[in-house]
């Protein structure tokens, strides 16, 4: 028994299984996480390591470079990075797509082990991050206060992150720019050589007094007692009052020799906003849990932390990374209900019977509705992507329904029964609507298997519009015949019983009026089928060549409605100047940009510890700094945040301090499938850094000349000026010294150590010894600085050593373990690929030093592979679709003929990129591939009909005119429903829109052209295939009237 048959017989099994999958969707769709892009992992391991107090080139000698030489032999490794900078280094280790980047981590995690030996005693443990989408922040804060400033440190961490951390699907809670107290000990080095000491035995000394002791136990009978010896410090009175040594009866202590002061430590990170300086605090999900639910429960929880805190704190939202999820979301929900709307009236105009539109009507939320629990069973999340597929499916899914419903009619209204004609209706087209079907899934099938970042982001496409594909086909072959048995009337016996509304009378008069015309049409062109297709042929040649003026992009920005300024002061900055430009931009942004939300405004700068910056996604040095802003609805303001972009750019760039600055409004897609790259990047590699740093500076100065470049900059610095100990060592030997004696004790007097902790209130304080600021500000001081020998003498640095001054690097980049430089840009009105063509002719004309070589690199990369692998994708998609419609007509030419119509849909998708202004990117692409099976289903239909009608015996010529006629309203009804089901997503304004409104313009210019050569061309060129046929038909009509008139 087949399905339709089981169906009919069956209806009250059928309709329980269609509410079991739409109550099952319900609560599938209930379940599911909402993001803004798919949950991807990239095959990204980042090892970040600290080494306090250490120059760039210290970083790269000492821990970038044991690092790289060991990491390079990991397992699926594709290309390692790195990144050496004062106090800290990165190593990026990229690998194949695919891999598991958990086994990654710790295999690199085993190959550190074998190398941690060689790191520098005061390097940090080397830290492992795993890169993936839920890195970005959830929500940021910033804090600020008054009275309460300088102990803001515990308040945050006790009495905010703490909370926060055990919020359900929060991952880490961080912060910065907050002041951390600790104990400082300010040497006097005049005063400690006075009295024969170093900074060495005071640091052993503090260490030896501030001690706890657990002795052991006293056993006395039956008593048991533990003896303690508690001489930890409880005081700094106490610390001050540190016997350092005796002399001849005269104690001499720490407050002696030093000051002793509770402070702060230097900071070397900032927050502020615009109520002034304090704290941001950053809020990351665990990985798969749901942005939106995780960012109202952050709130949520926040709100019951802020009226307990201290009344002079107060905490504003700076960053909401939901509301760019919910926003998007929203408007392609209300795309997905105008679409249906559009498409459920299109259904009803062709079909003018509530009945018959019902039946088809049901077929789109059915589907819809399944893809949810397709979605929860492969853990997917609602998203951008996943919701496009819905709305591209909107306008397929009825295709099977109509059809079936159309052959079901006809079955009726020759007399057939209801049950009957429901049943032999949908099983005679069966066969024809599982091929269109299965077309469009061969259309998807590459798609799925597409490997990379693109793969990734459209595979919940493709497998959810195949989702809904399989769901309609089987909603038309079972639940279309059982509700036409039920809803549908049979054919009365006499036609003048047949009561037709007055609306279906008019509108029959006004198709019977475009019938007449197409037939007109398509009998003049098919009898001049020669100049008809001589002509299509070169408007496709024609459009060929204005495609070529087309631009070409990665993916569409979209204003997420933020504004950020990344700068950098010049070279040698301390953290505070940066910040003090940071204020300055503030100030900008505040005074310039009115659409600026309350309190969503924030300036971070410098570099943390830990490197964490680097991790959420921020840029970070001493001479660094990020100002970013938060804007009102889109809908709210008249500017766009490109337009705020450039009316605050000039003023940015105008700061004189500034010396790299780069104005941007971006969003978070463009980022995470832009790897935070730069639109374009020129590396120049090679062996010697002078000449790579020359060729990059020239490559940024001819960028900046040109019009289609926006934000240009390199990673050329001026280099920070370094001061070098150059130890003689001999004179060191003769003197009883050595390096490492030297450079460990000059490293404690200026840079420091902690020589234990002081505890007060429960938490530990930091006690630090080093040079008083003043001794620690001058060369000069440090010729004299004095160095103790193996015999306890004080030798001064100058006896061994000379003291010069040289440039270093701030920042030393390397790629597969070679240094680099590269000149970096933004767009200027222009698309990526136009931009990529220009700075490839400044690389071609460029007459670089031998040994210098130079690359155009940057997003335009990652466009092309994306671009290399969809046209892959699009012939394979062809291919595919060739043989399953070979397999059906058992024929190569008929496929050939259905094909035919797919150049011409170039030609429409080209004239609307034209008219709208779109240029071809990932997002148009995969348009483009889609455009292949719904035009291809046309074709099916038109093709197919024709070749029944020759088996009946029509001539060629008049089955394809019945063909065409025949078929004339399903095409243009399947055609109009996908038109109209994309046209709200073409003219979406909300936000968003520009990244998913060029898939609609794509298959609305694609559709509209390919209907009319699916109409005209296709059987004007399925006559000319056939013309043998054709003349051998018109013999044998010659021959047939001779033989009458002979009669």
């Amino acid at each position: 028994m087949k399905l339709p048959e089981i169906s009919v017989r069956r209806p009250t099994a059928t309709l329980m299984l269609f509410l079991a999958i739409i109550l099952l969707g319900i609560v599938a769709m209930k379940m599911l996480p909402i993001d803004l892009m798919p949950s991807m992992e990239f095959p990204s391991v980042t090892v970040i390591t600290v080494y306090p107090g250490a120059s760039a080139n210290e970083v790269e000698e000492q821990v970038t470079k044991p690092l790289e030489t060991v990491l390079a032999g990991a397992e699926s490794l594709t290309e390692i990075n790195s990144t050496s900078k004062e106090n800290v280094s990165f190593v990026q280790l990229l690998y194949e797509w695919g891999s598991d980047v958990t086994s990654a981590a710790n295999n690199a995690r085993d190959l550190i082990e074998l190398v941690k030996s060689e790191l520098p005693d005061d390097a940090g443990q080397p830290v492992i991050y795993k890169i993936n989408s839920s890195m970005l922040p959830v929500v940021v804060y910033a804090i600020n206060a008054e009275e309460h400033y300088n102990g803001i440190e515990h308040i945050v961490e006790d009495r905010i992150a703490a909370p926060l951390r055990k919020v359900e699907g929060v991952g880490t809670v961080v912060y910065l720019g907050q002041p951390e107290r600790e104990i400082e000990v300010n040497i006097d080095p005049q005063r400690l050589s006075a009295y024969g000491l170093s900074a060495a035995q005071v640091s052993l000394m503090l260490q030896a007094n501030n001690i706890n002791v657990p002795a052991g136990n006293i056993n006395m009978g039956v008593y048991d007692f533990t003896v303690r010896m508690p001489a930890k410090f409880e005081s700094v009175e106490e610390i001050k009052n540190t016997v350092l040594k005796a002399v001849n009866g005269q104690v001499i202590r720490l407050k002696d020799v030093a000051a002793v002061e509770d402070s702060f430590q230097e900071k070397e990170a900032f927050a502020r906003n615009h109520m002034g300086e304090g704290v941001a605090l950053m809020v990351q999900k665990q990985s798969g849990a749901n942005t939106v639910n995780v960012a109202d429960a952050v709130r949520k929880e926040m709100e019951k932390i802020v009226p307990q805190l201290p009344s002079d704190l107060r905490v504003h939202e700076v960053v909401g990374s939901d509301e760019i999820v919910v926003k998007s979301i929203d408007s392609l929900s209300t795309t997905l209900r105008d679409a249906l709307i559009f498409v459920t009236l299109v259904v009803l105009l062709f079909l003018r019977e509530w009945r018959s539109g019902l039946i088809v009507f049901v077929s789109m939320p059915v589907s819809l509705i399944a893809a949810f629990i397709a979605m929860y069973i492969m853990d997917y999340t609602i998203n951008v992507f996943s919701l496009m597929a819905l709305v591209v499916s909107i306008g397929m899914v009825v295709d099977d329904a109509i059809v079936v419903l159309e052959n079901i009619t006809q079955h009726i209204d020759k007399g057939s029964r209801l049950k009957q004609a429901a049943i032999f209706g949908t099983s005679e087209m069966g066969l024809s609507i599982a091929t269109a079907t299965l077309t469009i899934i061969m259309v998807f099938l590459p798609l799925m298997f597409m490997q990379g970042l693109v793969g990734i982001m459209f595979k919940q496409l493709a497998v959810l519009t195949c989702v809904c594909m399989l769901v309609s086909l089987f909603t038309a072959l079972t639940l279309t015949p059982m509700m036409s048995s039920k809803l549908l009337k049979e054919a009365p016996r006499d036609k003048k019983e047949q009561h037709r509304s007055k609306l279906y009378m008019a509108s029959e008069k006004a198709f019977q009026k475009i019938d007449n015309g197409y037939r007109k049409t398509l009998g003049w062109a098919v009898f001049h089928k020669t100049p008809i297709l001589c002509t299509a042929l070169a408007v496709f040649v024609i459009t060929m060549l204005l495609g070529k003026r087309i631009g070409t992009d990665y993916i569409p920005d979209f204003d997420a409605g933020t504004v950020y300024v990344v700068y950098e002061t010049e070279v040698g900055s301390s953290a505070e100047k940066t910040d003090s430009i940071g204020q300055q931009i503030l100030e900008i942004m505040l005074d310039g940009i009115p659409e600026i939300k309350e309190g969503a405004v924030a300036s971070i700068s410098g570099q943390t510890p830990s490197g964490v910056l680097t991790t959420v996604g921020f840029k970070e040095g001493k001479n660094v700094g990020t100002v970013l802003c938060r804007l009102i609805p889109i809908e709210q303001r008249n500017r766009s945040a490109a337009q705020i972009v450039d009316a605050i750019r000039g003023k940015v760039e105008a700061i004189p301090q500034i010396d790299k600055v780069s104005v941007k409004g971006g969003s978070a897609v463009a980022t995470a499938m832009g790897g935070n790259k730069d639109p374009i990047e020129i590396i120049v590699s090679g062996n010697d850094l002078e000449s790579i740093r020359t060729a990059a500076s020239n490559f940024e100065e001819k960028m900046k000349a040109e019009g289609s470049f926006a934000n240009v900059s390199s990673t050329v610095d001026e280099g920070k000026i370094e001061v070098h100990i150059l130890v003689d060592k001999d004179k060191a030997s003769q003197l009883a010294l050595n390096a490492a004696m030297i450079g460990s004790q000059v490293r404690q007097n200026l840079y420091g150590s902690e020589s234990g902790d002081f505890t007060e209130g429960g938490e530990d304080y930091g006690i630090v010894i080093r040079y008083a600021p003043e001794y620690r500000r001058e060369v000069s001081g440090l010729r004299d600085m004095q160095i103790t020998n193996l015999l306890g003498q004080s030798i001064p640095l100058s006896a061994v050593a000379d003291i010069v001054e040289k440039s270093g690097p701030v920042e030393i980049q390397r790629r597969s373990q070679q240094r680099y430089v590269k000149a970096t840009a933004g767009l200027n009105g222009v698309s990526l690929g136009e931009a990529f063509e220009t700075a490839q002719r400044l690389v071609d004309e460029a007459n670089l030093p031998e040994g210098v070589n130079a690359e155009v690199a940057g997003q335009v990369d990652d466009q092309t592979s994306a671009f290399r692998s969809l046209k892959l994708v699009f012939l394979l998609g062809i291919a595919l679709v060739f043989m399953v419609l070979s397999a059906e007509f058992e024929s190569f030419k008929d496929p050939f003929i259905i094909l035919f119509s797919l150049p011409f849909m170039l030609v429409g998708v080209i004239l609307a990129f034209f008219v709208t202004g779109t240029t071809l990117s990932v997002i148009t692409f995969i348009g483009l591939i889609m455009l292949v099976g719904i035009v291809v289903r046309n074709g099916i239909i038109l093709v197919d009909y024709t070749n029944m009608l020759r088996k009946r015996g029509y001539l060629l010529r008049d089955a394809v005119m019945e063909g065409g006629r025949s078929r004339l309203r399903p095409v243009v009804m399947t055609s109009l429903t996908m038109i109209l089901g994309m046209l709200p997503m073409a003219l979406s304004s909300g936000m968003g829109h520009e990244l998913f409104a060029p898939l609609g313009i794509t298959i609305i210019g694609g559709l509209l052209i390919s209907l009319l050569t699916t109409l005209i061309i296709v059987p004007a060129m399925y006559t000319a295939l056939n013309h043998r046929v054709l003349i051998r038909e018109r013999a044998e009509v010659r021959r047939t009237r001779g033989q009458s008139d002979e009669k």
